[in-house]
């Protein structure tokens, strides 16, 4: 009875040893690991900012295109004129353009062509009356037998919005190179121009 005693406690105490043993060995273990690492954070999503939008030049945006008609009468030689001419022209930069117009003279003698170049800028930024001012170059053709001679001058005037079109009503000042027919070197009239743009 007294060797199972003794018997039972050498296990006992074995055992606990062999317990404590392997616990420590678990926790010294545990203390060699690397902590987790926290997840990352959530993805970023970058956003660019809205564009600045500001005044929309409409039909005087650059890359837009203009064409325009014209008529009304004019007198020289003494006697009046039917005008009757078209014209075209390129937006390079907002509100400023560079066109190409010809008109003719009809219904009496002689007959007269005008060829004009011309750069025009368009005020767009303002309201529905849009103020222009413009340049231009012109070769005057007269039918035989009269001499041609060129000009130059400006144009000042505003555009009015009917529909997705403009009317144009304004005032030219043109200077002879040489005096004309009548010994004048210059002369001022008015313009009314009807444009379309696309």
């Amino acid at each position: 009875m007294t060797f199972v005693s003794r018997f039972d406690f050498r296990f006992g105490i074995a055992l606990s040893l062999l317990t404590g043993l392997v616990l420590v060995a678990t926790f010294a273990a545990a203390q060699d690991e690397p902590p987790a690492e926290p997840p990352p954070p959530p993805a970023q999503v970058y956003e660019a900012p809205a564009p600045q939008t500001g005044p929309d030049p409409g039909p005087f945006k650059a890359g837009r295109k203009r064409v325009g008609l014209f008529a009304g009468a004019g007198s020289t030689f003494n006697q009046t004129y039917f005008m009757i001419g078209v014209g075209g022209g390129y937006y390079v930069l907002d509100g400023l353009e560079v066109g190409l117009d010809v008109e003719g003279w009809l219904g009496k003698d002689p007959s007269i062509w005008k060829v004009t170049p011309q750069v025009r800028y368009v005020l767009w930024q303002l309201g529905a009356l849009k103020p222009y001012v413009g340049a231009f170059y012109r070769a005057n053709y007269y039918a035989s037998p009269y001499p041609d001679f060129n000009s130059y001058g400006g144009r000042a005037g505003v555009a009015y919005r009917n529909g997705g079109n403009y009317v144009a009503v304004g005032v030219v000042h043109e200077i002879f190179e040489q005096d004309d027919f009548f010994g004048k070197s210059s002369a001022t009239y008015p313009e009314v121009a009807f444009w379309i743009s696309f």
